[in-house]
């Protein structure tokens, strides 16, 4: 089966925001089932690689980058590549690849644009949207009101074109349902962890050495602090949580890591930005945490945490979706005093933390490893193309 993806992530490769680690990581298990993967990426210049068995192409519009730039401050979009799925050229370009593959994904339902009608009625070939998050513009705050009604917008036309949709979750399922997507056309496809790149038993010497950690008790967060939810997580450790811990325990330190503003700076937290390899430094720490109150989808970094085998304290919202049990593989906590007490007692005792990080390894391992994942993902697309009683077969 050729399969091809469309992400608006340019840096998809990068695997450094959530996004891009589940597409790598669901592109890279459908090849290694057998299937042909092509991803199609929007760039500012033609290329093309071999990734982990997947092919990925980066493709160009005719838009020149300063008008793009000019549009993206008037709507409030980051990526200014993501408007050459509204480009002529990207879409003739796209064409060429997608005529020769048997079904489409499309990641990040409001980035398809042009490109789902196109796909779907001139080229006719059937196509999955992949939601990373179920009208998030609806959902958390934007600074755009204009961004909010377009992607809205975009977001109801890709799940009306749609031969099936994927959510993350149970409670993002049924999110889509209450806004009158039919059930039958949602699948949930999970997030993931690799459960052998992250585990506890990595040798951590160098990077303890690397950000001072020795002889501290390590408490982590991760996170693309250019994302609203994760920088006001960081503004309540700083505010809140990091003090009160630091009084009862003077040995702690509290370590951010991932891509942080420039403007970003706090004193009694370590930022280290980007790293090469995140799950050496959750080897190193002792607590990971997850104080967030906004967001859509679910939480990546949970899960890592999760794989690390770490004792992890969240607010309700931090593990939204994800089949999680209150004070059995983590603890949930929506009061920052409280929040801050629980990172405290887990410091203190070194039995209940084992516990705690013991069972959160075992959920990932049993439910959220991408290659079982995967696996899923791969019965969903034989059922689109292959079932008697799918939308596909009914088209023909």
């Amino acid at each position: 089966m050729k399969i091809c993806i469309l992400s608006c992530f340019e840096d998809l490769m990068l695997k450094d925001m959530g996004p891009s680690i589940r597409i790598y990581n669901l592109a890279k298990g459908l090849a290694s089932l057998g299937h042909e993967i092509h991803v199609i990426i929007p760039k500012d210049k033609v290329t093309r690689e071999y990734v982990d068995g997947v092919v990925v192409h980066g493709l160009k519009g005719f838009y020149p980058k300063v008008i793009r730039k000019i549009f993206c401050r008037l709507i409030g979009v980051s990526r200014s590549t993501s408007l050459f799925f509204y480009d002529l050229l990207f879409i003739s370009r796209v064409s060429r690849i997608v005529r020769e593959s048997d079904v489409v994904q499309v990641e990040q339902q409001s980035a398809g644009g042009l490109l789902i009608p196109t796909i779907t009625r001139i080229l006719k070939k059937p196509i999955v949207i992949d939601c990373h998050d179920t009208f998030q513009a609806l959902r958390v705050k934007h600074t755009s009101m204009v961004r909010k009604i377009l992607e809205t917008f975009l977001e109801k036309m890709a799940y009306r074109y749609g031969d099936v949709i994927l959510t993350v979750s149970e409670r993002e399922k049924e999110c889509l349902v209450s806004y009158g997507i039919e059930q039958r056309n949602i699948e949930v496809i999970p997030n993931g962890v690799d459960i052998e790149a992250f585990n506890h038993s990595l040798d951590v010497t160098h990077v303890e050495g690397r950000y001072g950690l020795e002889n501290f008790r390590t408490i982590i967060f991760v996170g693309n602090m250019e994302y609203l939810p994760n920088k006001e997580a960081v503004q309540l450790i700083a505010s809140e949580i990091a003090p009160r811990v630091q009084k009862e325990i003077n040995n702690t330190k509290f370590l951010v890591v991932g891509r942080t503003p420039a403007e970003m700076e706090l004193p009694n937290l370590t930022f280290t930005g980007v790293v090469e390899n995140v799950a050496e430094l959750l080897a190193a720490s002792d607590v990971a945490i997850a104080p967030l109150f906004h967001g859509s989808g679910t939480r990546l970094k949970i899960l890592e945490y999760f794989s690390c085998g770490l004792p992890v304290i969240s607010t309700t919202v931090g593990v939204e979706g994800l089949e999680v049990e209150n004070g059995v593989n983590v603890l949930i906590e929506d009061d920052m005093n409280e929040f801050a007490i629980k990172v405290v007692k887990l410091l203190k005792n070194k039995t209940s933390s084992k516990r705690l990080g013991k069972a959160a390894r075992e959920l990932v391992v049993n439910r959220y490893d991408w290659k079982k994942i995967a696996k899923q993902l791969n019965t969903v697309y034989h059922n689109l193309l292959f079932g008697t009683n799918n939308k596909v077969s009914n088209k023909n």
